[in-house]
């Protein structure tokens, strides 16, 4: 089987990403099967803290959309959105034949197998407020401890960190810890970048509460579905909720939207 893990990084487009993508890989690579294939893929237009801005995220989104059609085609067996806004998720879904996780979703709601209550630790008031959107729309609101527990800090800042992680780990584990001091038995971190920086710390539980690696939970999620369409077990398609477009117009409509949004 084979994956597509889709960042919201510029990784492949910017030298400074290539020390994350590495990372990521790893993460993944560690929980997957060994015949399980995942490439990773960047954005080439990348929006730096695009969750201020949403009307920019909204034209940066379209490139993981376009990238949703391009996996398909090329024969991948499902498709990851690493970016834990969870962009283009519904819409992929009703798009592709395939699974299509979100890195989010599925951390959320594997954190309720694995305690009572999670907190997001997260780098920016803006994420926060985004969270807690998804847990509403997810339907987990009632297991969400909402904080805010934000460690300050910018997209690029938490991906330099890779390399010399210091201060900026050192302030996500104190956030953490009062998250776990008001109730947290499972960590979240988001975005992705603060997964990869717990990753590298070798940091899996934070006194007592298991800190989410979001980013294996994702891949092995999009794996277990992959196994799971083998065997029968697909989305509803009624009444809407992911209905696929239908007809000899479809293909000819996606073209034309591709070629609009590349312009």
């Amino acid at each position: 089987m084979k994956i597509w893990y889709q960042s919201a990084s510029a990784y492949g487009y910017e030298p400074v990403w290539d020390d994350y993508g590495r990372t990521v890989l790893a993460q993944c690579r560690a929980v997957l099967r060994p015949d399980t294939e995942i490439q990773l893929h960047g954005i080439q237009v990348m929006v730096r803290d695009v969750e201020n801005w949403r009307g920019l995220g909204y034209f940066q989104n379209v490139q993981t959309l376009n990238n949703m059609r391009l996996a398909e085609e090329q024969g991948y067996d499902a498709f990851v959105i690493g970016c834990t806004l969870d962009v283009g998720l519904y819409e992929g879904r009703s798009l592709l034949d395939m699974p299509v996780i979100g890195i989010s979703e599925a951390a959320y709601h594997l954190a309720m197998t694995m305690g009572r209550q999670f907190a997001v630790v997260t780098s920016s008031s803006a994420f926060c407020e985004v969270y807690g959107e998804q847990v509403v729309r997810y339907g987990v609101d009632r297991r969400y401890l909402p904080g805010p527990y934000i460690v300050e800090a910018s997209e690029e800042e938490i991906a330099t960190s890779l390399g010399q992680p210091g201060p900026l780990l050192d302030k996500f584990i104190a956030t953490a810890q009062r998250a776990v001091r008001d109730g947290a038995s499972v960590i979240v971190p988001g975005p992705a970048f603060l997964s990869t920086l717990a990753h590298r710390a070798g940091i899996t539980s934070i006194e007592g509460a298991l800190v989410l690696d979001t980013i294996a939970v994702a891949a092995k999620t999009a794996e277990m579905q992959i196994d799971l369409w083998r065997a029968g077990l697909r989305p509803s398609r009624r009444i809407g909720v992911f209905q696929r477009p239908q007809g000899g117009w479809s293909h000819p409509a996606f073209e034309a939207l591709r070629s609009v949004s590349a312009r």
